[in-house]
């Protein structure tokens, strides 16, 4: 004949279940809260929404916006229109900010398409 478990060893392995898995699903909560903290930062946002401008490919990213405003011409008239409708100082500093970063980009893929940067000569 076979030993049955007490109906206490029974309870206390079900309880001991019980705490391995809400333990796990701890774990498993805070690793997706850590993933799904770092897919938000602002990196990771940027890499995923501009691809071209992550990589410092400034031309793709060109492209990319010529196509995103053959596809869906409103966007090219309201940029257009936030950009020039306004002749505040909000404006100016606003296409400054832009040319800047643009000017920034273009030295960006210009450096990198002169290659590795030999430095100073040797003596």
């Amino acid at each position: 004949m076979a030993n049955k478990p007490s109906p206490a060893v029974d309870r206390a392995v079900r309880i001991e279940l019980l705490r391995a898995r809400a333990a796990i699903e701890r774990e498993s909560l805070a690793h997706d809260i850590a993933s799904a903290s770092r897919a938000l930062e602002p990196r990771n946002l940027l890499k995923r929404w501009l691809p071209g401008l992550a990589r410092g490919n400034l031309s793709s990213l060109v492209w990319q916006g010529v196509s995103l405003a053959r596809r869906y011409p409103f966007i090219s008239s309201t940029v257009s229109a936030l950009v020039m409708g306004r002749r505040g100082k909000r404006s100016r500093l606003l296409r400054l900010a832009g040319g800047a970063l643009l000017g920034w980009q273009v030295f960006k893929a210009w450096r990198d398409t002169r290659g590795p940067d030999t430095g100073p000569p040797a003596r």
